[in-house]
């Protein structure tokens, strides 16, 4: 799909434009004149980018009083900048860089060779054994933004157009009242108290899970909550059961932190718990996604539910709930959350985030905690990450409160089970030699089969064709499922998902 957000119209993006009010040239050179010093200054700032084309210059009397020069050695070095071509102007409006330079810009030098320190000592790199541990691995998230929508099939997104903006732009504006500016000043660690009141009322109608407010505590996203459990409960080398295959976010957490990983196989039924059991009884944190398994789609049955709580009871273990997709259930009623079963509540922490149901760079998410780990969790959080925005935690809480949230999921669930359907009928009818797709009952993606190719050769060949997938393999460690994709149908309509399920079949038959 080669959707593209609105472009930005030329006056809009003038009016972006940097405008320079303060500007570092250093110290006057005395071997030189004081308008040559003005002039060669600033040219190296034009020609190195450090004053970006289009940027606006300070007014030639600003700049003098900065530097202590006379008005006029600042009009003369910016006249000659001008006949030269490296500055432009127009009457009424500023001194601006030119976008079209007499000569071309310095090559600025990557931050990654600068390896010396001001004093000209070899400058020290990031070498700590958490960051040699996190980089072994690629990250599973964009290391950039991107002003695009998602490829089809990318995986794990959902439609950001079906997002009710004009709802959430008249609450934000509600919050920007004058009487209202406290949401601007610093917010609790512990988080809004309404929008934590708001989550707990949600969670009891749609996870059936009863908790009190005071076990709430707001954070930026699952992997922050994960990653302060584990420095919370573990120590470097201690055993934590992982799902294979399973989140790799998690997977990367896990191994930053020093922990041992045992990897648990999934089945029919979910985490194969008494494989956990065997291979490491007094593990200190199991992570597993119940309600909908990351990346297969399995529900975890109450069997196995029951034995993991058993596990934790009896050996002292926490296990860490992350509530991924529960709100797009198709095929059937949603399951309870693991933390509503008898017992739960002291062993399981239960983490959901609103980025995905929502959009992505809203980065509001919940962790639901026992009681026991309330207060060192508030207070690892107050020293890491502070607290999330309070302004934007205020509009949450009356978007759930109100009942957008609700109406929204509610709306989404419908267009993504029509979607999901669409996607299983295009999958059988221009794949079916080609790619098993079972039947989608929850979730944002689904893991297809490959019948007679390999991932990578898939994998290149889609991307030749312009299709976004991911390998099963790249979810996996040790317990292999056969070569499959995973692909995600939320972002795309039916017209959409059509054309690229032939880009799918043309590019994958191209490579039998």
């Amino acid at each position: 799909m080669n959707d593209r957000y609105a472009p930005v119209s030329e006056t809009a993006a003038r009016e972006r434009e940097p405008v320079v009010w303060s500007l570092l040239l250093g110290a006057p050179d005395a071997t030189v004149g004081l308008q040559r010093w003005l002039y060669d200054a600033l040219r190296q700032a034009i020609v190195t980018a450090r004053l970006p084309p289009g940027s606006a210059l300070p007014g030639t009397r600003t700049l003098a009083q900065q530097y202590g020069l006379a008005r006029g050695t600042v009009a003369s070095a910016y006249e000659q900048l001008l006949s030269e071509g490296y500055l432009v102007s127009r009457r009424g409006s500023a001194t601006r860089v030119s976008t079209q330079l007499p000569d071309p810009r310095y090559a600025a030098e990557p931050l990654t060779h600068l390896q010396a320190t001001p004093d000209g000592r070899p400058g020290r790199e990031a070498q700590g054994p958490w960051i040699k541990r996190l980089t072994e691995h690629e990250s599973p998230f964009p290391l950039s933004g991107t002003t695009s929508l998602p490829r089809p099939f990318h995986p794990h997104r959902s439609d950001i157009r079906l997002f009710p903006i004009d709802v959430w732009r008249k609450l934000h504006a509600r919050h920007l009242r004058p009487s209202r500016l406290l949401t601007l000043d610093d917010a609790d660690p512990v988080g809004l108290p309404a929008l934590r009141k708001a989550i707990v009322e949600h969670l009891a109608i749609s996870r059936a899970v009863t908790v009190s407010p005071e076990q709430v505590v707001i954070v930026g996203s699952v992997q922050q909550a994960l990653d302060l459990c584990l420095r919370l409960l573990t120590a470097p080398g201690d055993a934590v059961w992982m799902e294979d295959p399973g989140y790799v976010g998690a997977r990367q957490i896990m191994h930053a932190s020093g922990t041992r990983i045992v990897d648990v196989p999934i089945d029919s039924d979910g985490l194969v718990v008494e494989h956990g059991v065997r291979e490491a009884p007094g593990a200190a944190l199991a992570y597993v996604t119940p309600s909908r398994h990351a990346p297969l789609g399995i529900s975890m049955s109450t069997e196995r539910q029951t034995a993991l709580l058993r596990w934790a009871h009896s050996h002292g273990g926490v296990i860490f709930e992350d509530d991924y997709d529960s709100e797009y259930c198709f095929r059937s009623r949603p399951l309870p959350a693991l933390r509503s079963l008898p017992g739960a509540e002291s062993h399981v922490v239960l983490a959901g985030t609103f980025s995905k149901l929502m959009f992505p760079s809203l980065r509001h998410a919940y962790v639901v905690l026992p009681p026991r780990l309330v207060a060192p969790f508030v207070r690892a959080a107050s020293i890491t990450a502070r607290s999330a925005s309070g302004l934007t935690q205020a509009v949450l809480a009356d978007f759930l409160s109100e009942g957008h949230f609700d109406r929204h999921i509610r709306r989404t669930r419908t267009i993504y089970a029509a979607r999901a359907r669409a996607f299983e009928h295009f999958a059988q009818k221009y794949w079916h030699d080609l790619i098993r797709v079972e039947p989608i009952a929850a979730g944002l993606d689904v893991a297809c089969h490959l019948l007679h190719i390999d991932e990578s050769t898939a994998l290149q060949r889609l991307k030749s064709v312009g299709i976004a997938a991911a390998p099963l393999s790249k979810y996996t460690h040790r317990h292999r499922h056969g070569p499959a994709l995973v692909m995600g149908f939320a972002p795309f309509n039916e017209d959409e998902t059509e054309r690229a399920a032939q880009q799918v079949a043309a590019g994958l038959r191209n490579a039998v």
